[in-house]
């Protein structure tokens, strides 16, 4: 399996700072986003991103032995985090984080809080990740639907981060079989909240060349009125999943 990766960020049209990171690898591929109104944002995107872009795949033979690393990593970072929040500056810093690794044809994920992984294949989206929000538990309990959830201010309440606690429970979806032509999207909320679901395809599949998508992608956040800071991370598989 061969693939291309590229990833862009931009501060967005009304915040005064970008406290996303990401880290763009061969196998290993992070969005994290700090948390807004927290202290420090972008320090506890930038320690978490660290940690996991030091991941090294080929150590963990396997896709099970390979996603129980990545979640691992994740709760490193989690407790690199939240010691560094010991000073009253940082106090309270938090950040999303959204990880993906590749082996053996496949993807596996590790995630906690609102940024997504998702799945472009055959011009449809599929969303790979769950929500950490009060909105997202509050449909998981039939109390909201989709569409209700995605206007209430409790979309941007979030249920579990990394670092504000010594440890977090990861979630790790089911490892994803690659084929040819698939595009994985790693994306923080700032994409999501200006741009529709369903144009996000569309703007992938008219450009072959993952620099060329993230910069529309990016482009589309900002045309949509760039509420947040908004960071892409596009992975596009060539040849056969093996």
């Amino acid at each position: 399996m061969q693939v291309t990766a590229h990833a862009d960020t931009h501060v967005g049209l009304v915040r005064d700072g970008n406290e996303d990171a990401y880290h763009c690898g061969v196998a290993v591929f992070v969005v994290a986003d700090g948390l807004g109104g927290h202290a420090a944002g972008e320090v506890a995107s930038g320690i978490a991103t660290e940690h996991l872009a030091a991941l090294d795949p080929t150590a963990h033979e396997g896709t099970q032995a390979l996603q129980g690393a990545l979640v691992e990593a994740v709760r490193e970072a989690n407790r690199a985090v939240h010691a560094a929040a010991g000073t009253p500056e940082r106090a309270g810093m938090a950040t999303t984080v959204t990880a993906a690794a590749l082996t053996e044809g496949q993807v596996v994920l590790a995630h906690v809080g609102d940024s997504r992984a998702y799945l472009v294949r055959g011009g449809t989206l599929q969303q790979l990740t769950t929500d950490h929000t009060a909105a997202q538990h509050a449909v998981e309990a039939g109390l909201l639907t989709p569409e209700q959830a995605a206007t209430r201010p409790e979309r941007h309440m979030l249920s579990r981060a990394v670092g504000l606690d010594s440890d977090v429970t990861v979630d790790a979806p089911p490892p994803l079989a690659l084929q040819s032509g698939d595009r994985l999207l790693l994306c923080s909320d700032g994409l999501t909240e200006a741009v529709d679901e369903a144009a996000i395809p569309a703007i992938i599949d008219e450009r072959p060349a993952p620099e060329d998508a993230c910069r529309a992608l990016v482009q589309a956040a900002l045309d949509g009125g760039g509420p947040d800071n908004v960071t892409v991370l596009l992975v596009a598989v060539h040849g056969p999943a093996a």
